[in-house]
């Protein structure tokens, strides 16, 4: 059991090692992929207004 988790141990040093490469871009790509999100559902929003379905219950 104590490999078992000395191995998980190792594995996380090594990817911690490549943080600092990394910096901040990957916090870059989450904010622009939420950002994306945001403005989909922001239109698709507009365009059930615009149909009239913003509060059309037909499920």
């Amino acid at each position: 059991m104590k490999n078992f988790w000395n191995t998980i141990g190792d594995f996380f040093t090594f990817t911690f090692d490549f943080m600092p490469i990394i910096g901040n871009k990957i916090n870059y790509l989450y904010i622009l992929i939420i950002f994306l999100f945001l403005v989909t559902w922001i239109s698709i929003m507009f365009r059930h207004k615009k149909n009239g379905e913003e509060h059309n219950s037909s499920l």
